[in-house]
């Protein structure tokens, strides 16, 4: 059986947001347009929307309402060079929120947050 995850994250600003993606996390830019770009790993499809396409009464501004986006939402990506990963936040001086660390399930990680505070942990296979 094979198997696509597939998350949207609706974001203020679209070239920001694609330039982390892109350059700090090293995802693969897939496809593009004005308000959106894909980004394929793996068995993995990331969606950035820009937040302009949302309607008044769409869920995220009525009833979702906050002023850090995915609150309550750790979003994971795994990686094959966790430490290539780490160099570039550096290299950019990308604020890491949550240093390098070693988990009990045998891998490793960091947490930083995207340029509209979705929270990430960057982890090795």
């Amino acid at each position: 059986m094979s198997v696509l995850f597939r998350v949207e994250l609706y974001v203020k600003d679209i070239e920001a947001s694609i330039r982390f993606y892109q350059n700090i996390i090293g995802l693969e830019l897939y496809g593009r347009n004005e308000r959106s770009a894909r980004f394929n790993y793996d068995c993995f499809s990331l969606l950035i929307t820009s937040d302009t396409v949302l309607d008044d009464n769409h869920f995220f501004k009525d009833k979702a309402k906050s002023v850090v986006k995915g609150n309550g939402f750790e979003f994971i990506i795994v990686v094959d060079e966790l430490e290539k990963v780490y160099e570039r936040c550096l290299t950019y001086n990308y604020p890491i929120e949550v240093d390098l660390e070693k988990y009990h399930w045998d891998m490793r990680g960091f947490k930083i947050a995207d340029p509209d505070g979705y929270f990430i942990r960057v982890t090795s296979k």
